[in-house]
C-alpha cells in the first residue's frame, strides 16, 4: 500500500513536469512556424485567405507563382501547367504574362479566378497583381494569397 501511494505522488510530480516540458517545446519551436488564422472580413479587398478562395473557386484557380526562380525550382504546386504560371519581376517578367495572358483572358468564361502568391515576406504578389490589374484586360478576379507560400505549404499543396 505504501508503495502504491509514493508511485501516485512519483507519478503526480512526472506528469505536470512532463507537460510543462511539453508546453515550452511547442511555444519556443512549433509555434512561431504556425501560420496565425486567416480572417477574410479583416482582409483588404483584393486579399484571400486560401480556404475563402478554396471554398468560392475549388479548382477553378489560376495560380501565379511570385516568387524567385529558385524558389519555384525547388517546390511547386501539384497543377497542370495550364493552371499555374511563374510571373516575376525582372527583365523577362514581359514574356511571363506573355506566355500566360492567353490563359488568363479565359479565365472570366470559364468562371475562374487569379491567385498571386509570393514567400510570406514578399511583396511581389501585390505588385504583381497590380500588374496584372493594370493591364485591363483580365476580367477574371485577380487576388493576392494571403499567408503565401506558407499557406500553401500549410495545406501540403506542393510537389517537388
Amino acid at each position: 500500500m505504501k508503495d502504491t501511494f509514493a508511485q501516485f505522488i512519483r507519478l503526480g510530480l512526472i506528469i505536470p513536469g512532463l507537460a510543462a516540458v511539453l508546453y515550452w517545446a511547442d511555444t519556443a519551436w512549433m509555434a512561431p512556424h504556425r501560420l496565425p488564422p486567416c480572417e477574410q472580413d479583416k482582409l483588404p479587398e483584393n486579399r484571400v485567405c486560401l480556404e475563402t478562395v478554396l471554398s468560392r473557386y475549388g479548382d477553378k484557380i489560376i495560380w501565379i507563382d511570385a516568387r524567385s526562380a529558385a524558389d519555384f525550382e525547388l517546390n511547386q504546386l501539384m497543377l497542370s501547367e495550364n493552371r499555374m504560371f511563374p510571373i516575376r519581376r525582372g527583365v523577362d517578367m514581359q514574356q511571363q504574362i506573355d506566355a500566360a495572358i492567353g490563359r488568363l483572358l479565359e479565365a472570366q468564361e470559364r468562371g475562374e479566378c487569379v491567385v498571386v502568391f509570393c514567400t510570406a515576406d514578399c511583396g511581389s504578389a501585390e505588385d504583381i497583381a497590380g500588374e496584372l490589374r493594370a493591364l485591363g484586360m483580365i476580367e477574371a478576379p485577380i487576388y493576392t494569397l494571403e499567408g503565401g507560400w506558407d499557406a500553401l505549404k500549410a495545406r501540403n499543396l506542393l510537389r517537388g
